[in-house]
């Protein structure tokens, strides 16, 4: 479904963040993004509430 470095965002919407991590438990991904003030955020989310940008 995804790849390492594909530009994502929750189906709701907010920040475009980049898949850095597959294969995790529960068919979660590791995603990461940078806030307003550039610092670096990441968080383990679930694919299927992701859609490429």
């Amino acid at each position: 479904m995804f790849q390492i470095g594909d530009v994502v965002k929750l189906n709701s919407g907010g920040p475009a963040m980049t898949i850095t991590q597959l294969g995790l438990t529960h068919g979660r991904v590791e995603c990461a993004w940078f806030d307003l003030e550039g610092t670096i955020h990441t968080a383990f989310i679930h694919a299927k509430a992701l859609q490429k940008v």
